[in-house]
């Protein structure tokens, strides 16, 4: 194993650099050398050659602090737009004998879309190490808010050192980017909401889905698993059986929610019409994106959900977490386009359900012409009924707040 550290070493070494007050050390020893040479006096000779020591222990002593030193992130699993959260930074000193002191780890997180397009940011964060003892590791936290959702890259990490006199910086980078999504940022439902579920019938009136508890009928026991709600624990049956199980709840078919999130950019190419899009943008992807997790964490039902933006995707009857976080994964990635996607998310969401009893499209433009007469030449329904809601005349206010 000892030659895969030397190849290691030999592929990333630690660098060294003078400082602003290293340089003025060696100024200081040019100065004492040149007046020894002058006036021939050998005390200021070994002056000169103990100051010259200093330098070298500072060289040795700087680049054998960051050797094999090495730092690892941990991120949390989900990320949300305009919410705090905390990367933890783990430095590692795999060394036997020598420690790690003032070690300055310095982080960078470049938002990186996948639109070209887009604008990048990057933004730097440092954190001091103290000391890190040989054999052992030091973790230190920080605290940092994402505006805007999508993909970001957290690039390779400096680590630099100025121990012990500050005249030599060491400087080991650790290579390696990693890629996150952060998530579109989660508002709140309104009681409205629940109208969502509503199923317009031709010919008859409007009727509601039986009204149920936000768990369903309740029908027997079973093991606690991880992820289940801590008030589906039934405590008198735990306590007998000595064994956490919780209660099960059985859903009715007709609760599933059918989506549409048709993103389409207006013509109009000036900045501020722009600016406007994008906060139209993510209130209607935050729109939906609170209802997946209203679906998915509340044991409500199913949520069907068509993207509608340059890269048509279904995502069909999402029930369980899991696919409701990979869910919200897409969603922070979607973005409009000035052509519209809508009949390609359509055709997706049919060769996958064939017939819809009700649709809802959650859309950043108004119902086009040909979306409001069912029997139109260019629009063949496989659904029974529709609501059109639009997002940048406000109509989601009824359903929804954003977050702050």
């Amino acid at each position: 194993m000892r030659w895969i550290g030397q190849v290691l070493r030999a592929t990333n070494p630690v660098s060294t650099r003078l400082t602003r007050e290293g340089l003025q050390f060696l100024f200081m020893i040019a100065f004492i050398l040149f007046g020894a040479v002058l006036r021939d006096v050998n005390l200021l000779i070994f002056l000169a050659g103990s100051l010259l020591a200093m330098v070298l222990i500072q060289w040795r002593v700087c680049a054998r602090t960051l050797l094999d030193v090495t730092v690892d992130r941990r991120l949390p699993r989900s990320i949300h737009a305009r919410r705090p959260f905390e990367i933890e930074l783990i430095l590692r000193n795999p060394k036997y004998w020598l420690g790690a002191w003032w070690v300055l780890v310095q982080d960078r997180m470049v938002f990186s879309p996948v639109q070209s397009t887009i604008n990048r940011a990057s933004q730097t964060i440092s954190l001091l190490f103290l000391s890190v003892p040989p054999k052992s590791s030091r973790s230190q936290k920080y605290r940092c808010v994402a505006d805007r959702r999508g993909r970001y890259q957290l690039m390779g990490i400096e680590l630099t050192t100025r121990f012990p006199l500050g005249l030599m910086r060491g400087i080991l980078n650790q290579k390696g980017a990693v890629y996150f999504t952060v998530q579109p940022a989660l508002g709140r439902l309104l009681p409205a909401w629940k109208e969502l579920f509503l199923v317009r019938h031709t010919g008859t009136k409007q009727r509601r889905v039986r009204s149920l508890s936000d768990e369903g009928e309740f029908f027997g026991l079973r093991a606690y698993r991880t992820g289940d709600s801590p008030r589906w624990i039934h405590w008198r049956s735990s306590a007998r059986r000595d064994e956490l199980v919780v209660k099960q709840f059985q859903q009715p078919e007709s609760r599933e929610l059918v989506i549409a999130l048709d993103l389409v950019i207006p013509a109009d190419t000036s900045e501020e019409a722009r600016r406007a899009y994008i906060k139209v943008e993510d209130t209607a992807v935050e729109f939906v994106a609170t209802l997946v997790h209203q679906m998915t964490h509340g044991n409500v039902g199913s949520i069907t959900v068509a993207i509608a933006d340059s890269n048509p995707t279904l995502a069909s009857r999402v029930s369980a977490r899991s696919h409701g976080h990979a869910l919200l994964d897409r969603l922070a990635n979607a973005r409009g386009s000035t052509k519209p996607h809508l009949s390609g998310a359509l055709q997706l969401l049919e060769r996958e359900q064939r017939h819809v009893q009700h649709m809802i499209v959650i859309s950043t433009r108004s119902m086009p012409a040909r979306w409001s007469d069912p029997e139109g030449p260019n629009v063949t329904p496989f659904w029974q009924s529709i609501q059109w809601i639009d997002a940048q005349a406000g109509e989601t206010n009824k359903y929804f707040v954003p977050s702050e």
